[in-house]
């Protein structure tokens, strides 16, 4: 009994050791995620395939891994247009020290300010606040 109370014990320990070094490891990688923000155009429309005004936005990854990204949030901050639209993306990658960029069609205007959120597939979060021209 003394036996089968002790192996299930050093089972349960080495179980939460896996959990917490997962944790860990999740966490850190969490941490040594960094995109920084090349630049961001106001591009208008060029017809026939684009018949709304976008964003282009260009993201550098400058962190020590490999990152996916998941969204694009961008909100109009402008006095009494507090509007928000997010634009999902799948498989867009970027490898350690590469860049890419990804197009965001927002009716955007003249003088508008924006917040431009990124988001990761680790869950973080990059901001950067622009003006439209």
């Amino acid at each position: 009994m003394g036996v089968m109370l002790l192996g299930w014990s050093q089972t349960n320990i080495n179980e939460q050791k896996q959990e917490m070094s997962d944790v860990f490891d999740t966490q850190l990688n969490k941490i040594r995620e960094e995109i920084i923000y090349e630049n961001i155009w106001f591009a208008t429309p060029s017809l026939p395939l684009i018949t709304e005004n976008h964003l282009n936005v260009t993201l550098a990854n400058v962190g020590i891994l490999g990152l996916n990204i998941t969204s694009i949030q961008v909100t109009n901050t402008t006095a009494n247009n507090n509007t928000s639209f997010t634009y999902p993306y799948t498989n867009e990658s970027i490898v350690q020290s590469g860049s890419l960029s990804l197009n965001a069609s927002y009716p955007w205007q003249s003088a508008d300010e924006l917040d431009v959120i990124v988001f990761t597939n680790r869950g973080n979060q990059f901001v950067s606040q622009v003006i439209a021209p």
